[in-house]
C-alpha cells in the first residue's frame, strides 16, 4: 500500500453487478416481446421466475437467445378499411403508462397490453364502429382503467390467473348490427384492471352519484343499471 492513501474499501462483486443490470434487461426484452405477441403468457410467466433465480448472466441470456431483436417501435398501423374504421391497433404500457382518450378511433379489434405499466381507455368520446368491437386485454403486473359511456352495450369474456375478473354484461338480447357493441376478452395475470361507467365529462363521484339517483328513480330495476364502477383487484 502506498503511504498517505487509505485502503481502497472493496465495491460489490463485478460478477454480481453485471448479473442485476442483465436481469433488469432480460425482464424488459420478455415483457416487450409478450406486448408483441412473441411470447405466450405461460411461457413468459415461466421466463420471467427463471430470470430472478438466475445468477449468471450466461443463464440470462439463454432466456432471450430465441427471441427476435428487441425493438420499442410499433410496428406500423394498417391502412384503414373502406368504412373508416381500422382493422387492427395495439396498444402497449410496457414500464410506462399510456392514456387514451377524448375524441378518437379504436380499430375493430383493438389490444391493449399493461406489462409491469398501466394504460387508460377513455371510450365515452371515441368513434366506436357499429357493430362488434373486440377489446383484447393483457395485463401482467400492470393495470388497465376503461372507461365507457353507459349507453354502450358491453361483453365481458376474460380470464383471470391469480387475481379476479368482476364481468360486466350490459347487451341487448338481440343486437342491433347498426349500434357499437364492446366485447372484453383476454388475460389478467398478477394484474389489475378497473372498469368504469360514466358520462362524457363526468367524474367518478359524479357517475357514483347519479348511479345511485337513477336506482333510487327506478325502484325494482337496480339490478339492469350500469354499475358507475366495476373493479378487478388482484387477491
Amino acid at each position: 500500500m502506498t503511504a498517505g492513501y487509505p485502503a481502497a474499501v472493496p465495491d460489490a462483486p463485478a460478477p454480481l453487478i453485471a448479473v442485476r443490470a442483465r436481469r433488469d434487461e432480460v425482464i424488459a426484452i420478455l415483457s416487450e416481446q409478450f406486448s408483441h405477441d412473441a411470447l405466450e403468457v405461460d411461457e413468459l410467466e415461466r421466463r420471467l421466475e427463471l430470470a430472478q433465480r438466475a445468477d449468471s448472466v450466461a443463464a440470462l441470456d439463454a432466456l432471450v437467445a430465441d427471441l427476435p431483436a428487441a425493438t420499442t417501435a410499433l410496428a406500423p398501423l394498417p391502412a384503414p378499411p373502406v368504412d373508416g374504421w381500422p382493422a387492427r391497433r395495439r396498444i402497449a404500457a410496457v414500464f410506462g403508462s399510456v392514456d387514451k382518450g377524448g375524441t378518437w378511433t379504436p380499430a375493430r379489434t383493438l389490444t391493449a397490453v399493461a406489462v409491469f405499466g398501466s394504460a387508460k381507455l377513455d371510450l365515452r368520446e371515441a368513434n366506436l364502429a357499429p357493430g362488434v368491437t373486440e377489446l383484447r386485454v393483457r395485463c401482467v403486473f400492470g393495470s388497465l382503467e376503461l372507461i365507457v359511456p353507459p349507453q354502450l352495450a358491453v361483453e365481458s369474456d376474460a380470464t383471470a390467473v391469480f387475481g379476479s375478473f368482476e364481468e360486466l354484461h350490459r347487451s341487448p338480447h338481440e343486437p342491433d348490427p347498426s349500434r357499437p357493441i364492446l366485447r372484453i376478452t383476454g388475460l389478467t395475470l398478477f394484474g389489475s384492471v378497473e372498469v368504469e361507467t360514466r358520462l362524457p365529462g363526468e367524474s367518478r363521484r359524479d357517475a357514483r352519484r347519479r348511479s345511485k339517483q337513477e336506482a333510487k328513480a327506478l325502484p325494482g330495476r337496480k339490478a339492469e343499471l350500469p354499475a358507475a364502477t366495476a373493479r378487478i383487484k388482484e387477491d
